[in-house]
């Protein structure tokens, strides 16, 4: 199992780790954007960004601020949203994914392909809204959890 290879590490080439710095965010699918913002903003007293559209994502955010760590509120944009999929399997929401930073991005890449774990989309990487480089790994390969692993701001 590619999680176990991860994590077992003998100093050989294949057994290489990705290098984590920390979670960057978590990630959660909502059927109603600005009802989610409401309740972080009124029931919390979160602050929580503009909303924008990823047309190509196929999502609209909005990011609450947690103190150490954001939230990313995910709703549906377009049919062929991945978002929308997962809402008709789970239609009040919840967590969809989290995002792990990474102190090398093009190693944590080649070390995720070399250890056989599913990389999602066509394999490459992907460029963020913010210019950020990223990835997602199959939740068969991480027990169960979709796992978004993005290069750290001081990586580029």
């Amino acid at each position: 199992m590619a999680v176990r290879s991860l994590m077992e590490n003998n100093g050989s080439e294949k057994n290489k780790k990705i290098k984590i710095k920390g979670l960057d965010h978590l990630s959660v699918a909502v059927p109603d954007l600005e009802k989610a913002i409401d309740f972080y903003q009124n029931s919390f007293g979160c602050e929580v960004s503009n909303t924008k559209i990823l047309e190509n994502q196929g999502v609209k955010i909005a990011y609450v601020d947690l103190g150490n760590v954001q939230l990313e509120l995910m709703e549906p944009y377009g049919e062929t949203s991945p978002i929308k999929k997962f809402l008709d399997r789970n239609s009040s929401g919840g967590i969809h994914h989290f995002c792990l930073r990474t102190e090398d991005f093009e190693e944590a890449l080649q070390t995720a392909r070399q250890e056989g774990m599913q990389i999602l989309g066509d394999g490459s990487p992907s460029i963020s809204h913010h210019g950020k480089k990223f990835f997602f790994i199959h939740p068969k390969d991480t027990f169960g959890s979709l796992i978004e692993i993005e290069e750290d701001q001081n990586d580029h």
